[in-house]
């Protein structure tokens, strides 16, 4: 019986063993295949990641910074705008050539005419000698002008710097989550909204508000001289084209035009009570006219021989503010005899180094553009016609050439040639809006309620407003 059961076991076993036998072999057999496989592809994975570190690496080794396109084309750029400061500097000394030549030869033309007939009458003799005496101080003032050059400012964001490579070293996550299918697909749309916003997004201030004025209703070509003057009473513009004036009525037309060769005119202002343009060159001030029959010399002469600079009036009176630092500003009364009323010192004007750019009144209040030479900076005062008291201040930015005009309501427009701005400011001394505008803005003056007049280099635009 045992016997039996051992042959039984030992067939059982036999069995037991034949019959796992070749299930085994199988699985060891494909065990040791798959195992070949894998090292096969393991081995081919690190031989395809070598190749491709070798590859970057080639690449990283062989990188030429300056080769860059963002250098070629940053250099290209920098020649671009040399060119175009060289074409800038060669158009100024050109013209300046140019001017000054016209004015030598127009002087030279006037001597021609002067005649020294000993038989001559004393007021022939008188005009004789106020032209030369003219011609000198022309000379005077070509051979001593001096001018401010705005210095030239770079915006930053001309030009975008290229985006870095990125520094995998700082990333927080592991290599195998950051190059993750899901992960990617994220840094990848996370990038690209980056970027995008970076592309569109040029202009931080794209909702800053604009003012409110309309487009041009007219344009007007004509050549400015220097000091950009232009003035207006209830009818008409002048305007100072070169050496002529012009009187412009409400149509757009030029109705009057008058060679005025006498002197440079920095400014130029309307008296109600005298009917007529009051001109304001540096040492002498004349009266002309809306009919342009008549150019009157004026009586009144400089203080301390401080050159003129602007001018207003205001009924009776008339303002004048003198050149440079320290300056003054002297009230004459105009009418009905010319006397000095009043004499405002720099102390309770300006502050040290600070110089005055333009003066423009109103009904009540005297508008005064300050510069300060220090950091080249200005702002607009409104002081008291009455008790000179300022009543409010207010700081425009950079830039020494602003110039400004009272609108209706007691609101004022300033024009920022610097920035290339306009500038509405409110009653109260706040800046309602500002806006860019389509050329260089150089002077500013109101016409009629609804009304007002930009000069430029080349153009005058007169547009409306609400």
């Amino acid at each position: 019986m045992s016997l039996l059961d051992d042959d039984e076991s030992y067939v059982i076993d036999e069995c037991r063993i034949e019959f796992s036998h070749p299930c085994n072999s199988y699985e060891k057999t494909n065990f040791m295949n798959s195992t070949q496989e894998d090292e096969d592809h393991n081995k081919f994975q690190d031989l395809c990641l070598s190749n491709a570190i070798h590859q970057v690496s080639d690449r990283l080794n062989k990188f030429c910074i300056d080769e860059s396109k963002f250098l070629k084309d940053l250099k290209q750029w920098r020649h671009e705008a040399h060119d175009i400061i060289d074409k800038f500097y060669k158009s100024k000394h050109d013209e300046y050539v140019r001017r000054t030549n016209e004015d030598i030869d127009q002087s030279r033309e006037t001597l021609t005419l002067l005649s020294c007939d000993h038989d001559a009458s004393q007021d022939y003799v008188d005009w004789v000698n106020y032209i030369i005496q003219s011609i000198h101080q022309q000379i005077d003032e070509l051979e001593q002008a001096t001018t401010k050059f705005s210095p030239l400012k770079i915006d930053h964001s001309l030009i975008d710097i290229p985006c870095r490579i990125s520094d995998f070293q700082r990333h927080p996550s592991s290599l195998k989550d950051l190059f993750s299918c899901s992960s990617s697909s994220n840094e990848l749309a996370s990038c690209l909204s980056s970027s995008t916003t970076s592309i569109l997004n040029l202009n931080p201030n794209d909702n800053d508000s604009y003012l409110s004025f309309e487009v041009p209703k007219h344009k007007l070509n004509l050549q400015s001289d220097y000091w950009y003057s232009l003035s207006t009473n209830s009818t008409y513009l002048l305007v100072l084209e070169k050496s002529n004036l012009c009187l412009i009525d409400q149509s757009f037309r030029v109705t009057n035009k008058k060679t005025f060769s006498q002197s440079s005119i920095k400014d130029i202002c309307w008296s109600n009570i005298l009917s007529r343009f009051i001109l304001i060159s540096p040492k002498t001030i004349y009266t002309l006219d809306e009919k342009f029959i008549s150019v009157e010399l004026s009586s009144i002469t400089s203080i301390h021989n401080a050159p003129w600079e602007r001018a207003t009036c205001h009924e009776s009176t008339l303002f004048i503010s003198t050149f440079g630092e320290n300056p003054l500003i002297l009230e004459y009364n105009i009418f009905p005899s010319i006397h000095l009323d009043k004499r405002w010192q720099s102390s309770i004007i300006c502050q040290e180094n600070e110089i005055i750019n333009d003066m423009k009144s109103n009904e009540n209040n005297l508008g005064l553009i300050i510069n300060n030479d220090n950091n080249n900076e200005s702002r607009l005062e409104l002081r008291s016609i009455k008790s000179f008291e300022c009543i409010w201040s207010i700081d425009l930015g950079d830039g020494w050439s602003y110039r400004c005009s009272p609108l209706h309501n007691n609101h004022w427009i300033v024009v920022d040639p610097y920035n290339s701005r306009l500038i509405k400011i409110n009653s109260n001394g706040t800046i309602d809006q500002t806006n860019s505008y389509i050329k260089k803005p150089i002077n500013v003056v109101s016409w009629s309620q609804n009304q007002f007049v930009i000069r430029t280099r080349e153009h005058v635009y007169i547009h409306q407003y609400s």
